[in-house]
C-alpha cells in the first residue's frame, strides 16, 4: 500500500474514533497530540533470494500505530513503499544486487507522524536455486463428444521471492533426466496442459522450478498417465430389448485400473444409475436412490449408456466411450 492508502487507513481510523466513555455518539474530536516517537531498533532480520526481512520494536500500544515503511535503491532518494500495524514488513520481489536502504515511521490517529527510525540496508544476491516443485500430478483425459485429448499437470505454487515459472520435462522413457533435449514447455503457473500427445502412449513427466537469475530447482517426482482409447460396448447394442436389470458388457482396455458405468434417460444427461467403479468388464444395473428408493428402469422406455475408463485410483476419468442405447421390454 502507497502513502495514500496509508492515508485512507488513517481517515478510516478517524471516522471510528469518539469522545467520551458513555457509547453515546457525537462528533469526532481529536486530541491535540504530538507527533509519536520513532520506532527503535530497526534491523533485517534476513535476507534471501529477492527479498529483504525487517524487524523493529513498537513505538505504542499494539494497533495504536501505524507505521509506514521508506525504501531507497541505490543512490536514490527514498519513498513511502508500504504501510502497516504489524512490527515486520517483507519486502519481495527485489533485483538482486541493488543495495536497498531502509527506514520505519509511526503514525497515530492524530495524523501526526514519528521521526525515522534507524536505517539498515541489504542486498539480495541469488544466492539458493528454488525448491523442487510438490504433489505434482497428471490426469489424462479421452473425450470424442468433448473434441478432448490431453494430459493435465498440476502442481503447488513455489513460494520463492524471485520465482519466474517452472519447466516441464517429458519422455516416453520412465527412466529419463531432466536434459534440454526433454524440455517439452516452460510456464509461468503451476498448470500445464499438454495437448502434444497420442492415444495409448504412456507420457512420463519431470518438473522443476526456475528463479530470476535462472537457477533451476531439484527435480520433482516423476509423474505418469496415458489417455486410453475409447471403450468398446457389447452389449447391450443401440435399439436392442432388454430386461429392467440389464447386464452390461463392454471391451477390456489393459492401461485402464477401473470401470464405471454411467445410465442416463437422455444422450448426454438424466443419470439415474449409482454402479460401483468395477476393474470387471460386466456390470448390473443399479438405480440412483431417490426420495429415499432405487430409481426402476420403465418398461417400453429407452435409456442410454456408456462407460469411463480411469487409469488413476478413486475413477478419475480418463476415457468415455461413445454412448449405446437400450429398450426395457
Amino acid at each position: 500500500m502507497k502513502r495514500l492508502k496509508a492515508f485512507s487507513v488513517l481517515c478510516a481510523l478517524l471516522g471510528s474514533w469518539h469522545c467520551g466513555g458513555d457509547g453515546g455518539s457525537g462528533p469526532v474530536l481529536i486530541q491535540n497530540v504530538g507527533p509519536p516517537a520513532p520506532p527503535a531498533q530497526l534491523r533485517v532480520d534476513k535476507i534471501g533470494d529477492g527479498e529483504v526481512w525487517l524487524n523493529w520494536q513498537a513505538a505504542g500500544e499494539e494497533g495504536d500505530l501505524l507505521y509506514i515503511v521508506y525504501r531507497a535503491v541505490a543512490d536514490s532518494g527514498a519513498a513511502a513503499l508500504d504501510s502497516t500495524f504489524r512490527t515486520s514488513f517483507q519486502d519481495r520481489g527485489l533485483e538482486y544486487d541493488l543495495e536497498y536502504t531502509y527506514y520505519v515511521t509511526a503514525l497515530n490517529i492524530a495524523g501526526g507522524e514519528s521521526a525515522p527510525s534507524n536505517s539498515v540496508s541489504g542486498q539480495p544476491f541469488n544466492n539458493l536455486a528454488p525448491l523442487a516443485p510438490t504433489a505434482v500430478r497428471a490426469v489424462a483425459h479421452h473425450s470424442e463428444i468433448l473434441d478432448q485429448l490431453d494430459i493435465v499437470l498440476d502442481w503447488d505454487e513455489n513460494q520463492e521471492a524471485d520465482l519466474v515459472g517452472y519447466r516441464v520435462y517429458r519422455s516416453t522413457e520412465e527412466a529419463f533426466a531432466a536434459d534440454e533435449s526433454l524440455l517439452h514447455s516452460e510456464v509461468t503457473r503451476a498448470r500445464f496442459v499438454d495437448e502434444e500427445i497420442s492415444v495409448g502412449t504412456v507420457y512420463y513427466y519431470l518438473v522443476t522450478a526456475v528463479d530470476r537469475g535462472g537457477k533451476e530447482s531439484a527435480v520433482s517426482e516423476r509423474v505418469t498417465d496415458v489417455a486410453l482409447p475409447l471403450v468398446q460396448l457389447v452389449a447391450p447394442v443401440t435399439g436392442e430389448l432388454t430386461s429392467s436389470q440389464p447386464i452390461f458388457i463392454w471391451h477390456n482396455l489393459p492401461e485402464a485400473l477401473s470401470y464405471r458405468v454411467v445410465v442416463t434417460t437422455d444422450p448426454g444427461s438424466g443419470e439415474v444409475s449409482d454402479m460401483p467403479l468395477t476393474t470387471d468388464t460386466t456390470a448390473v444395473f443399479v438405480g440412483r436412490v431417490q426420495d429415499g428408493s432405487a430409481i426402476a428402469l420403465a418398461s417400453g422406455e429407452e435409456y442410454w449408456w456408456k462407460v469411463v475408463a480411469s487409469t488413476k485410483e478413486g475413477g478419475v476419468e480418463n476415457s468415455v466411450s461413445q454412448v449405446e442405447s437400450f429398450k426395457i421390454r
